[in-house]
């Protein structure tokens, strides 16, 4: 794997967890999702500086991703967050994320897709979403509460 991606990978798993927590904490849902999308601007204009522009072929699937299908997920999240807490909404909007993602590549894209693959992607989403057994500490913790 080359380094760069190797490190944006890992960037990723590190902002994503500070920005769930910015969320969790913050009162207004409204505005900490809304101050995480605008705190991309800064990175995308630093990033427009350094990368070529993308192809005109590709600015309508720019517009319907980041007009449609992210700023959707993004209303979801909140809708979401209104309701159920993040510990419990979140696994369950990234768990559907590579579901609908596989219906539009093979409705939309004509995608072809084996079995082990669909297996792979449900297997992933659905297990994202199982509570993990409590460690061994919280079981002895109890025990001595008794």
């Amino acid at each position: 794997m080359d380094i760069n991606i190797f490190a944006a990978v890992m960037l990723a798993a590190v902002l994503h967890p500070a920005w769930n927590g910015m969320v969790k904490k913050h009162k207004d849902k409204v505005i900490s999702v809304s101050a995480i999308v605008f705190g991309h601007v800064p990175m995308a204009f630093v990033v427009m500086i350094f990368m070529p522009l993308p192809t005109v072929e590709s600015v309508p699937y720019i517009i319907l991703s980041a007009a449609l299908i992210h700023q959707g997920y993004q209303w979801y999240l909140i809708s979401a967050y209104k309701i159920g807490d993040l510990t419990k909404v979140y696994p369950i909007a990234r768990g559907t994320g590579p579901i609908i993602a596989t219906l539009i590549s093979i409705g939309l894209l004509g995608v072809l897709i084996t079995q082990f693959q669909i297996v792979s992607i449900v297997l992933i989403s659905f297990l994202k979403n199982f509570k993990k057994f409590p460690a061994k500490s919280t079981f002895i913790h109890a025990k001595t509460q008794l």
